[in-house]
């Protein structure tokens, strides 16, 4: 059974896999065989793996981007990082790429995408791929158009 949770001041939606409860609280769940204390570090034992994407967006303008870099502020994380790209053509058809890089102490990383990424509508996003905590404040993308296509 998957449970979606929505964090009603942030707007912030989760999706549980294998969540048996039926009630949920900010610190307990609940079903009929009982009531549950949440929280913790782990996911019963398992590193809490998140991903955060933008929605998908026509950056800039209609014609076609070559993805140059991507910048994130991530001012408190350990380890590594993973950069998400996802790329929608018109006919809907969509491609999803992965690339890991190193998260910087200063709080400031760069991630380097693929170059064979041309697309007008595109997502990007973050995920902590050892389960790492982080607070990601900002993420800035540098696109480069192309100057005469537009399909």
């Amino acid at each position: 059974m998957n449970t979606i949770v929505m964090n009603t001041l942030t707007g912030a939606v989760t999706e549980y896999a294998d969540f048996p409860f039926d009630s949920i609280t900010e610190t307990h769940a609940g079903n009929a065989a009982g009531l549950y204390t949440l929280g913790g570090e782990t996911d019963n034992g398992d590193a809490i793996v998140s991903e955060v994407l933008t929605g998908e967006t026509l950056w800039d303008s209609s014609l076609k981007k070559r993805v140059e870099m991507v910048y994130f502020s991530i001012p408190e994380c350990a380890g590594e990082g993973e950069l998400i790209v996802k790329a929608r053509d018109r006919m809907g058809d969509e491609a999803e790429y992965r690339y890991g890089f190193p998260v910087r102490a200063a709080g400031q990383s760069r991630a380097q995408p693929g170059k064979g990424i041309r697309e007008n509508y595109l997502t990007f996003g973050f995920s902590n791929p050892a389960g790492d905590a982080f607070t990601l404040d900002r993420i800035e993308v540098a696109v480069a158009q192309s100057t005469t296509r537009r399909v």
